[in-house]
């Protein structure tokens, strides 16, 4: 703020057509705008009387020693040594205490005397911007009394005027103590200077301010420091948003360490950005050490992918949520730990950032059920459940209410069992529980697993909650239910507070995501590059006449490199020849794995571009096809192009590829998490001329010509697709040579 004022204060002057320059009291120039320079050339720090009148000393008619007596002067003077006349004024910058410097604006009048009105003009436009700049501008002696202040520094500390500021003693009156303006003096009068110096002032009120001051040390013609002069700006707001940004991250922070549910979050990459201490008790690794391991580490092989699909799909809670799904996770030690799973990605402007995972320990509620189940009711483990648990006869008569079920639902033990039946709180949902119960939807026979629904506490609220119940037997007779009842509102609030989190890492700047951006053009320049250099290097060797027998081994590494190098050109320049190559259909044994490769090859820059992720999944056991590689290459090229379109905003572009050992056929699939296809364009795609891209993008024939070659290779093409979800093309090409 200080150099925008000051530079806007530079910028008034420059604009001016009279000339200004400011003198203090032994004529050294402090200040000079454009036209003053312009006139007699750059004379910042020089005496007045070098640079204005070319004299090695005071020239005999000058008049500031009157100024510096405290009078405003205006006079003419003409200067021969640029053959110029001058109106001069010059004025104080002070009006107590004795002035010290002076302001000297000038206009040409050689030729007109007409500019008098812009002359006072820009006077009063120098008052008015000391008066109205939004920081405090001041001058102050060195004993502590202020000189010259602005309305702005006035108001910073909570007085009336300048007659009430000017009697207040600087060291006393606004310095939290004396001791700090004797600190802030030794550093001013050390440097000359003082930039972005941080001090706490008191208002007149009493209250505490931080202030930003810049300011510099004035001389008197003896060149001894009689005071200060510089800029004050108020950063109270400022440190107050600091400090409860600072509070809002603490809190949170807090909050996420003491959930008692494992809580933990990876970035896109998989890094794992966020562990607490509930994950500590579910997985083993302490924080010190998981910040060092991917995501996909804390589950057995292949569930990690699944849990992805799962939350990118919209089948198990919605479009990016995970809701309630129980799977095994691996401890540091390798074993495999149930657990209730809620994840959900994380947007920071509509961007995905970042994914959080919610992780119930199941073990307890496990080992639980099992005892349950078998029909030893262990008042002890059923009072330290975190989870309410009830039980029941057969008539749903309440004869289990533990702790938790208390504060769940506001009900003391006493009140409920034997008094109160499975009804009381579930007075509009029982029928439909109990017939779910029953049946084998929903866990299984006789089984209630992770079912949502409400409770109705005790003063008639309605609390969301996760329910599992068991019909308990004895003998083949049914004698009665017991059920655990999980807190969702603690999920609930929980996913707002991510919500605040996202926008704090945004405010703080920890998650912080880049762009790629390649070509094949990139791919070139890096061995080209080696290869001029090791060329260079023989070139210099020659040159220099030192190609003898004992520099042939250096030649050898040379042009080994150079080879490698250049090989690596050529691998990369028959890629796209072969990929733009025009010629005839000739079928012969191909490798589909190497031909995916190579797809991948040629369009990683634009996938990066995009910033799209590729993962494959490739059998490498599957057997050679007979196909025209080209052609098969140009077929799955379009159908990448096609994905990345779907992809504007970025997603997950997959390539598989797997063996039908019954219809001795390859598949190839490519599945993107892009737009998807509406219903009513799906059964015409293929078609030629049809397409569902807008005007410019595509005129209708790549997915023709994709069909068209698949059937020529007597293959087939078919697609799924969930708008807003995925696109998935499979393709399968027959191993056995084909007859027409």
């Amino acid at each position: 703020m200080i150099d925008e004022e000051t530079n806007r204060i530079a910028s008034i002057f420059d604009a001016m057509d009279t000339g200004v320059y400011i003198i203090d009291d032994d004529y050294t120039i402090k200040f000079m705008n454009k036209t003053s320079i312009d006139d007699f050339g750059e004379g910042c720090g020089k005496k007045c009387y070098q640079v204005i009148a070319h004299r090695d000393k005071v020239c005999t008619w000058c008049r500031a020693k009157e100024k510096f007596e405290g009078e405003t002067l205006r006079w003419d003077n003409y200067f021969p040594h640029i053959n110029k006349a001058f109106e001069i004024f010059e004025l104080p910058l002070r009006t107590s205490d004795g002035i010290q410097s002076h302001m000297c604006i000038y206009r040409d009048i050689t030729e007109a005397n007409e500019q008098t009105k812009m002359l006072r003009a820009s006077i009063e436009d120098y008052r008015k911007l000391f008066e109205h700049v939004r920081v405090g501008v001041y001058m102050s002696s060195k004993e502590g009394k202020f000189l010259e202040v602005n309305q702005a520094l006035i108001d910073m500390l909570g007085y009336k005027n300048k007659e009430e500021f000017f009697k207040i003693n600087i060291a006393d009156d606004l310095y939290l103590s004396p001791e700090d303006r004797r600190k802030y003096q030794d550093i001013i009068e050390r440097d000359g200077h003082v930039i972005d110096y941080e001090v706490d002032l008191k208002r007149k009120d009493g209250k505490v301010i931080s202030v930003l001051r810049t300011a510099h040390t004035r001389y008197d013609p003896e060149g001894n420091i009689v005071g200060y002069e510089g800029i004050c700006v108020d950063q109270t707001q400022r440190k107050e948003m600091e400090r409860k940004l600072k509070k809002a991250y603490d809190f949170q922070k807090n909050l996420i360490q003491t959930s008692i549910d494992g809580i933990v979050a990876n970035d896109r990459a998989g890094n794992i950005i966020i562990y607490n201490k509930g994950a500590e008790n579910i997985f083993g690794h302490v924080q010190e050490e998981i910040f060092g391991i991917h995501v996909t580490q804390l589950y057995p092989a292949g569930k990690a992918r699944k849990i992805k699909k799962m939350i990118y799909g919209s089948e198990y809670g919605g479009s990016g949520r995970l809701l309630n799904f129980e799977v095994e996770v691996l401890t540091k030690d390798g074993q495999q730990v149930p657990i209730l799973l809620s994840a959900a990605l994380l947007y920071d402007e509509g961007e995905e950032v970042a994914t959080v995972g919610y992780f119930k320990d199941m073990r307890d509620i496990k080992r639980l059920q099992q005892e349950v189940t078998k029909g030893f009711y262990d008042r002890n483990l059923i009072q330290s459940s975190i989870d309410a648990i009830m039980a029941s006869d057969k008539d749903g008569t309440v004869i289990v209410f533990n702790h938790s079920a208390e504060k769940l639902l506001g009900y003391s033990e006493d009140e409920v069992i034997m008094k109160m039946s499975f009804n009381d709180f579930f007075p509009t949902a029982i029928a439909k529980y109990r017939e779910e119960l029953f049946s084998s939807d929903y866990g299984g026979k006789n089984r209630l697993f992770l079912y949502e629904t409400y409770l109705v506490d005790k003063t008639g609220n309605k609390i969301p909650v996760q329910l599992s119940a068991t019909v308990m037997f004895d003998q083949g007779e049914e004698v009665g239910t017991v059920a655990f009842f999980r807190d969702l509102r603690e999920i609930r609030r929980m996913e707002q507070q991510f919500a605040d989190q996202a926008r704090l890492l945004h405010e703080h700047k920890m998650i912080s995501l880049g762009r790629l951006s390649a070509s094949v053009v990139h791919e070139l320049n890096n061995p080209l590059a080696g290869i001029l250099n090791y060329i260079r290097l023989m070139l210099k060797i020659i040159n220099r006449g030192a190609l003898k027998q004992e520099n042939m081994d250096k030649f050898q590494r040379y042009l080994t490199l150079v080879e490698s190098e250049t090989g690596r050109c050529s691998k990369i320049v028959s890629n796209l020849l072969a990929f733009s190559r025009k010629s005839k259909l000739e079928f012969r044994k191909m490798n589909v794995n190497e031909l995916l490769e190579k797809c991948i090859l040629l369009s990683q820059h634009k996938l990066m571009l995009q910033n799209i992720q590729i993962t494959t999944d490739l059998d490498r056991g599957i057997p050679e096809v007979f196909g025209d590689f080209n052609q098969t290459q140009q077929c799955v090229i379009n159908l990448i192009f096609n994905a990345i379109d779907a992809m504007p905003d970025g997603g997950t572009l997959t390539l598989e590829s797997s063996f039908n050992s019954k219809k001795r056929m390859v598949e190839i699939k490519v599945e993107d998490t892009g737009c998807g296809i509406a219903e009513k364009d799906i059964h015409q795609i293929f078609d030629p001329f049809y397409s569902t891209k807008t005007e410019g993008k595509g005129v209708g024939l790549g997915l023709s010509m994709v069909y068209g070659i698949i059937e020529e290779h007597k293959g087939t093409i078919t697609v799924k697709s969930k708008p807003g979800e995925y696109t998935i093309f499979t393709i399968n090409l027959p191993v056995d040579k084909m007859e027409d």
